[in-house]
């Protein structure tokens, strides 16, 4: 799951970004891109991913991300069974 902010005006990117998404899972066969959700009343979005192996579907849509600059401190939740890792992505590489 990536948790990020964006402005009304990013919705053509948002979608651009899905598609790309979906693209890249799809060819690497590491799951599949679920639902968006925005929030009408606010400026925050969710990606959701579903996959048998979380590391290998980040690994998979990683690049994708960080060459968005909707993604910049995005907060991503990797679940691992009934644990999960949150972390914060930023673009300078450092997690």
């Amino acid at each position: 799951m990536v948790h990020f902010d964006y402005y009304p005006k990013d919705h053509p990117l948002i979608r651009t970004l899905e598609q790309r998404l979906q693209k890249a899972i799809q060819r690497a066969g590491a799951g599949e891109l679920g639902e968006t959700e925005l929030h009408l009343d606010g400026n925050e979005g969710y990606l959701y991913m579903y996959g048998p192996d979380p590391d290998r579907l980040y690994g998979v849509v990683q690049p994708i991300l960080k060459s968005s600059t909707l993604m910049t401190e995005a907060e991503i939740t990797k679940r691992h069974g009934n644990r999960k890792d949150t972390f914060v992505m930023r673009r300078d590489g450092v997690q």
